[in-house]
């Protein structure tokens, strides 16, 4: 969920990385009494393993987007060029990976020359197998997430049951990579032309 006072992008999806690090030092700087008696000695212990989070993180994300996209072997650059792809073309992220598995990305681009040729570059990177792939691929792309316009129909909806107890929202998201018969809406994108939601760090 994204917080309407990030004015700056704090919290954007590419700077999380560097906020997440931010965030273990000031922790680690908490700890530092318990790590060592020697000021010195903890600070370094803990800048030892600061230090090492960029690599860390970078390794999950090249095998996690690798598996998103059905790769034996992380492609970065594969990676990179298609979330500039669909930046530049609006393509919903959640929506993207399951339609890739399915076959039928394609028609999520305005302009699809440039999705074919990127879809032949990983085409050419992919395992014999498809189904396998497809089915892998699955397992770890979700069909429904909790966008923020479907959270507040959930949360509109309980405020009306006593004391808030309402299966609207367990209904909707539990078993997210399932696909289930009546919640085919759940997938659509937000309407075009709602007003911006007011959210919050901790909303």
């Amino acid at each position: 969920m994204f917080s309407s006072i990030d004015h700056r992008g704090r919290y954007a999806y590419g700077n999380q990385p560097a906020i997440m690090q931010w965030n273990l030092a000031r922790l680690a700087e908490t700890l530092l009494p318990l790590i060592d008696e020697n000021s010195e000695a903890a600070a370094g212990a803990a800048t030892e393993v600061l230090n090492g989070f960029v690599g860390a993180y970078e390794r999950h994300w090249d095998e996690g987007m690798a598996a998103k996209l059905g790769l034996a072997v992380p492609d970065r650059e594969l990676v990179k060029d298609l979330l500039e792809l669909m930046r530049a073309q609006k393509v919903d992220f959640t929506r993207f990976f399951r339609a890739l598995s399915a076959g039928t990305a394609r028609a999520m681009f305005t302009q699809p020359g440039p999705f074919d040729a990127w879809a032949a570059r990983r085409a050419a990177a992919l395992p014999a197998d498809r189904a396998t792939v497809a089915a892998a691929m699955d397992r770890v792309n979700p069909v429904y997430v909790r966008a923020t316009h479907r959270v507040e129909e959930a949360l509109a909806q309980a405020a009306l049951v006593r004391w808030g107890r309402s299966t609207v929202s367990s209904r909707w998201f539990s078993r997210p990579f399932d696909e289930r018969p009546g919640l085919e809406g759940l997938r659509r994108p937000p309407p075009a032309g709602g007003a911006p939601y007011v959210t919050y760090c901790g909303t």
